[in-house]
C-alpha cells in the first residue's frame, strides 16, 4: 500500500461524512480593503516621506504617495522596487517584475477612494500634483504616535523606512 500524506488520510476518513460549512459573517475581511487600515498606511507614508512646508504642513508628490503606500502594504515587493530603482539608474532594461509593480500600483483604485475620503475629512488637500496635510488636522501625527507606542504596522513602517534609502526619480513616478 502506498504511503498517504496526512491530508490524504484525513480526506479518506471524512469522505462522505463531513460537509464543509461556510459562515460569511465569521470570515475575516482582507485588511487591504479596510478604510481605517488604508488611511493609517497613507498617514504613515506622508509622515515618513512628506516634506515640511514653511507653514509646518507635510507635502508629498501624489505619485510618490501612491507608490510608497502600495509598497508599504506589500512589504514583500521591496525587492522588486529595489530592482526597478537599480534598473533605472543603470543601462539595463526594465525587468518584467517592475512592469507588474507599476501596473499594480497605477491600477490601485481603492487608494484613490481613500485619498478622496481623506480630502473630504479635511485631513489632506490637493495642491497641483501634491497632497498637503491640513494644518487643523492631527490625524497624521496621531496615527504615527499610536502606531509607534502600540507597536502597530511594524512591517509597513519598516518598508517605509527602507524606501527612504531608495532614489526614486520623478521620471520613474511618471512611468518612464
Amino acid at each position: 500500500m502506498a504511503e498517504h500524506s496526512s491530508i490524504s488520510q484525513l480526506a479518506e476518513l471524512l469522505g462522505g461524512h463531513a460537509r464543509p460549512v461556510i459562515r460569511p459573517q465569521r470570515l475575516t475581511p482582507a485588511t487591504i480593503y479596510d478604510i481605517d487600515y488604508r488611511m493609517a498606511v497613507v498617514a504613515l507614508t506622508i509622515h515618513v516621506h512628506g516634506v515640511k512646508t514653511e507653514e509646518g504642513e507635510l507635502r508629498i508628490d501624489s505619485a510618490r504617495l501612491k507608490l510608497f503606500q502600495f509598497i508599504a502594504q506589500r512589504p514583500n515587493m521591496l525587492h522588486t522596487m529595489k530592482n526597478w530603482v537599480r534598473s533605472k539608474h543603470s543601462s539595463g532594461l526594465l525587468s518584467d517584475s517592475s512592469q507588474r509593480l507599476r501596473r499594480g500600483y497605477l491600477g490601485d483604485s481603492t487608494y484613490d477612494q481613500v485619498v478622496e475620503y481623506m480630502i473630504a475629512c479635511k485631513i489632506l488637500r490637493a495642491d497641483g500634483r501634491n497632497f498637503i496635510s491640513e494644518r487643523a488636522s492631527r490625524y497624521i501625527s496621531e496615527v504615527t504616535v499610536v502606531a509607534e507606542e502600540q507597536g502597530m504596522f511594524i512591517s509597513e513602517r519598516a518598508a517605509l523606512q527602507e524606501l527612504t534609502r531608495l532614489r526614486v526619480t520623478i521620471a520613474m513616478l511618471e512611468g518612464q
